[in-house]
């Protein structure tokens, strides 16, 4: 069982943070863009996920979402077996999404605007300049924050275990509750959060040395 929930944890921490990544990479260019009403959707959008708790989400993806589809497709999806894991990653995925939105932002803030200029003036397309100049800057202006939360995002797996997706949390509390061994297996419980967060922090850590990025210049640059 332990090993299920281990499993079902890595694939909630690989789906958001790869879907929360794209989302919140789309909402941040609507919110730095020039269009009156996709900077305004963009920063709604923010406004409201990030000041509504995660677990919200959650609850409001497995129980409220399958009610507002067609009634066909709600049963559907709440008779299928891995819809809480579904569920979970499409909660997990929103809150993320504004988090990562606004640090993304914070640093397209530290870009000079002479390069949007220079983009501009050299022949290139609004999604060129995006591609090729805003965005890669972006990212790694901004990868030591992204990745503290990215393993923040990480331990909201565990929220999951409200909606009954078979992740570690989970899994733990169904060992205790079966087999009266809850010591055992929160041990190994802890030790795989302690152990998979630590590998995480040290990626980025090696991905901030290659890239060669100087935090403390970052900060200069943001004032």
């Amino acid at each position: 069982m332990l090993i299920t929930g281990i499993k079902i944890t890595l694939i909630l921490l690989v789906a958001t943070s790869i879907t929360s990544l794209c989302l919140g990479t789309i909402i941040v260019i609507m919110r730095i863009s020039r269009i009156n009403i996709l900077r305004f959707l963009g920063t709604l959008y923010v406004e409201i996920f990030r000041n509504i708790p995660g677990l919200f989400w959650i609850l409001f993806f497995y129980f409220v979402f399958p009610e507002l589809l067609p009634q066909s497709w709600g049963d559907k999806l709440n008779g299928y077996i891995h819809y809480p894991v579904i569920a979970g990653i499409l909660g997990l995925t929103v809150d993320n999404a504004s988090y990562v939105s606004d640090i993304l932002r914070s640093g397209r803030l530290s870009i000079p605007h002479a390069q949007r200029e220079v983009a501009m003036s050299s022949g290139l397309s609004r999604l060129q300049q995006y591609l090729h100049v805003l965005l890669p800057q972006m990212f790694r202006a901004t990868l030591p924050p992204l990745g503290t939360r990215m393993v923040h995002n990480f331990k909201n797996t565990s929220l999951c275990m409200a909606i009954s997706a078979s992740e570690l949390t989970w899994a733990t509390q169904q060992i205790e509750s079966l087999t009266f061994r809850g010591i055992e297996a929160t041990s190994i419980a802890t030790l795989f959060y302690i152990c998979l967060a630590s590998v995480m922090v040290a990626v980025i850590i090696l991905l901030e040395k290659f890239l060669k990025i100087d935090v403390s210049s970052l900060k200069q640059s943001k004032a």
